[in-house]
């Protein structure tokens, strides 16, 4: 089974967190990125695996899964051990509903931070709405986390996704700032041992960036 990857792609970032949460042995390609070509030259290899040439892209055989939570739901069906989508159907549709959020952050909002900060687009109309929209969701997760330690009834997929976004979303500028709550599950997470490892890969590849 090998994973095709962009080590600054958060959707990447939410699977490799997912693989390693799960002791699931994967091989992991990496597809370039830098300010010039972006995520490019793509291998071919990884062309004939995704047409889309999107990362994440799972190979497993002659089966090509793309989209992230196509790819974690995939993995959660056909690997046995202890799972990142709880059981019981309440708590597994607030679970989905929490990463189906991040991932929405992710596509809608955080690419403005991307594009208008980091890459200097400059639009700060764009990026002023993008912040606000972080803050909305900010303050929905300490609302959410009061009095909890994870987002479900147990760490799930929804932390992982979650974690990935506020952590590129911080790193362009949209911090936490004072919401108690929300601070000290990210804390949590970011001090689990797979976490960890995959923060410093990320830090140290947008440093080089």
């Amino acid at each position: 089974m090998k994973l095709w990857s962009g080590t600054l792609s958060p959707f990447s970032a939410k699977i490799r967190i997912y693989l390693g949460e799960r002791n699931i042995p994967c091989d992991l390609e990496e597809v370039p990125w830098n300010r010039q070509t972006l995520w490019g030259p793509k291998p071919a290899a990884f062309l004939e695996a995704n047409p889309r040439g999107e990362v994440p892209t799972l190979s497993d055989g002659d089966l090509a899964v793309f989209d992230s939570t196509l790819i974690w739901e995939y993995l959660e069906e056909v690997h046995s051990g202890k799972p990142l989508l709880p059981e019981a159907s309440r708590d597994r549709a607030m679970v989905r509903a929490w990463e189906d959020e991040a991932d929405r952050l992710m596509k809608e909002h955080l690419t403005v931070l991307i594009r208008e900060g980091f890459l200097g687009g400059g639009d700060l109309n764009a990026l002023a709405a993008s912040n606000a929209a972080f803050a909305d969701f900010y303050d929905r997760l300490d609302g959410q986390l009061n009095g909890r330690t994870w987002l479900g009834e147990s760490y799930s997929i929804a932390d992982i996704a979650t974690f990935v976004c506020l952590l590129f979303a911080q790193t362009l500028g949209a911090e936490i700032g004072n919401r108690a709550g929300l601070a000290a599950w990210y804390a949590r997470v970011a001090a689990r041992d797979v976490v960890q490892q995959e923060v410093a890969d990320i830090l140290q590849h947008a440093a080089a960036a």
